[in-house]
């Protein structure tokens, strides 16, 4: 076990995360945060009628299981708009995960086939 204080990288990576950036294995992510959710009893029904043309063109694309790299490949956006597309879907049917957004869409309504 390597104690804390010679652990490489400890304090680089608790100013990243306090900075709002998270790096795995490599790979740089930026963490943006969530909107604070309502009680259960005060929240408004999620409705997936609210929910823009292209976002239902992005649900159908992770209920066809795909990353957010294809779907930006297949929308022609870039992996970030894919992600705000995914965090204002989660916001709008209050979910948190893409399998409570897919549970949540599959017997909502049809939705169209991915692109």
């Amino acid at each position: 076990m390597v104690p804390a204080s010679s652990a490489p990288d400890a304090p680089q990576a608790q100013n990243r995360a306090l900075a709002g950036e998270l790096i795995v294995n490599g790979q740089r992510y930026h963490l943006v945060p969530a909107e604070p959710s309502a009680s259960p009893a005060t929240a408004p029904a999620p409705d997936v009628r609210l929910l823009t043309s292209r976002e239902l063109q992005v649900v159908s694309c992770v209920c066809a299981g795909w990353g957010n790299k294809q779907i930006a490949t297949k929308l022609n956006i870039s992996t970030w708009t894919v992600a705000a597309h995914l965090r204002r879907i989660f916001v709008k049917l209050g979910v948190d995960t893409r399998a409570a957004m897919v549970s949540r869409c599959l017997g909502a309504l049809s939705l169209p086939p991915p692109p």
